[in-house]
């Protein structure tokens, strides 16, 4: 203990710009400097925020994953193979015999199925991504069954896409724990959350978690039990750096040696450097505006509507994003099955004016808008507000931590807010859930960013969980095809951007596997020349 607490001051200073020049971060370990003050926990039972997720990612492993290279492809990793009922309800693992977690205990399917119980019966803001399946409290323990050590029965409630149900299941909320060592730490029925909110880990992946200190860093050591093959790095080292030309700085002069949040003009600065180099990668994320239809304002569509003829999307693309993203204007993104070229709205102040007018609100109108104080979102905010001006759209920006904007954002606490979103899985109906099902149309009953921003999706709700129930994909991705042309034309979601993913790294790192979602990346595969 004492050892990592002297890394981990060490780290600590390396990454507070006093001036100090660094030759290397130590052989053993790996920095990386991100925006990490957004993360709340990181059980992997209510896990949900950007820098949290990063981090359960190496430490938890899943049943099985998709394949980085082809995502249609799918592995398994803590079961070793999978069968389906002929009605499609009933998925059968057989758990590979070698896995163990880092307690030495070995992985069986009693600890998945614990895990899977533990995720629906916490009731977490994540549980939805095994509850949309059918699964709630009551239910869990007939659905969820370990029938011996090697074998779990995972039962849902009616028939989907069955890539769909193993994509679920290969999320983040998918991770297996040791259930003997988390019950060991359970107090009052908590099923030891709260000992894994502390500094505390009970995974089978390549890591353990040995330091959290919130809005700072995480320190992760290399699971010495691992079962794989084990990480070339001792050492991963998480950094709060949310603003990008400090992370370019650090980069450059070695204290760091990955760059998750540079900015445009950062990879500029870069381009000549040859002890640095940038990754590409395949990403998920779009940029959007919710626009909360409470407000009385945003409750008439012809206003909505005039809201996305006020944002210079290839303007910002240009100018902010420098092949860093890409306009966008639908809820799947490019390269996920049904995803469509459809970007229908430009800068248009004139248009934007007559909807307005045709709307009957009076301008000015004032709106506030809640942002993330780091690039981009600052940044397409303060550009959004200068064009809404020009329509007598006044975005109140307030900008706030990764905390706050998250805080604001689920208590509906707001008019607008600027934001991402990163699909949990790389199939549709993780956006098309999200953007265009209500509540009263998923059986769990559980909220989406149509309710939290108050909008009745309509028929659009029916229809995309019948799109969820097809299983041919040519008709499927038909389906969602249809749906996104309405949904962008209606709906209160003011899409701009996906990411052009782009990661700035010291040239003597080898071998970091980029991921396909939401801080999917695989650093246990990396090393240093």
């Amino acid at each position: 203990m004492k050892l990592t607490r002297t890394l981990t001051a060490a780290l600590l200073s390396m990454t507070m710009l006093t001036g100090a020049t660094f030759a290397a971060t130590p052989a053993n370990t790996l920095v990386i400097a991100d925006a990490l003050d957004d993360i709340i926990t990181l059980d992997p039972g209510e896990v949900g925020e950007v820098g949290g997720i990063m981090a359960a990612k190496q430490i938890y492993q899943t049943l099985i994953a998709p394949d980085v290279a082809d995502p249609t492809k799918i592995y398994g990793v803590l079961a070793e193979s999978w069968t389906v009922s002929e009605d499609g309800k009933t998925f059968t693992f057989k758990m590979n015999p070698a896995a163990k977690f880092a307690s030495g205990n070995p992985v069986t399917a009693h600890d998945a199925e614990f895990s899977l119980r533990r995720v629906v019966k916490m009731a977490s803001r994540s549980a939805f991504l095994l509850t949309q399946l059918g699964l709630n409290a009551e239910n869990v323990e007939e659905r969820i069954k370990a029938t011996d050590d090697a074998t779990l029965v995972f039962e849902i409630g009616e028939p989907y896409a069955e890539s769909f149900v193993l994509y679920a299941l290969s999320s983040h909320s998918g991770g297996i724990v040791d259930s003997k060592l988390v019950m060991e730490h359970e107090v009052d029925g908590d099923m030891g959350n709260a000992w894994l909110k502390q500094a505390n880990s009970a995974g089978s992946g390549p890591f353990v978690l040995t330091t959290w200190t919130p809005k700072q860093s995480i320190l992760l050591t290399r699971n010495e039990n691992f079962w794989q093959e084990k990480p070339a790095m001792e050492r991963l080292f998480f950094q709060h750096v949310p603003e990008s030309a400090a992370q370019r700085l650090l980069l450059e002069k070695g204290d760091i040696d990955i760059a998750n949040k540079l900015g445009a003009d950062d990879y500029t600065s870069i381009a000549e450097n040859a002890d640095i180099k940038t990754l590409d990668g395949s990403s998920g994320v779009i940029y959007y505006m919710g626009l909360n239809v409470r407000n009385e304002a945003l409750s008439h569509p012809d206003f909505v509507k005039a809201m996305k003829y006020l944002v210079d999307y290839e303007g910002i693309a240009q100018t902010i994003g420098q092949g860093t993203i890409k306009v966008h204007q639908t809820l799947v993104p490019e390269g996920f099955l049904g995803s469509l070229d459809y970007n229908p709205y430009s800068l248009d102040i004139e248009k934007a004016k007559e909807l307005i007018a045709s709307s009957g609100v009076t301008t000015p109108v004032k709106l506030d808008t809640v942002v993330w104080n780091v690039p981009p979102y600052t940044d397409f905010a303060q550009a959004a507000q200068a064009t809404m001006a020009q329509a007598g759209i006044d975005l109140n920006l307030l900008v706030v931590d990764g905390q706050q904007w998250l805080e604001r954002y689920r208590s509906s606490d707001l008019d607008i807010w600027v934001g991402l979103w990163g699909p949990d899985y790389p199939d549709p109906h993780s956006n098309a859930k999200a953007f265009a099902v209500n509540s009263d149309d998923t059986p769990d009953g559980s909220q989406s960013l149509a309710d939290r921003f108050g909008w009745d999706a309509g028929d659009l709700s029916p229809k995309a969980m019948a799109a969820l129930r097809e299983n041919d994909n040519e008709v499927r991705k038909s389906m969602y095809e249809e749906i996104q042309v309405e949904h962008t034309d209606t709906s209160p979601f003011l899409y701009m951007f996906q990411e052009v993913r782009r990661v700035a790294i010291r040239a003597n790192v080898q071998d970091l596997e980029l991921g396909l979602t939401l801080s999917d990346d695989r650093y246990w595969k990396a090393h240093k020349d």
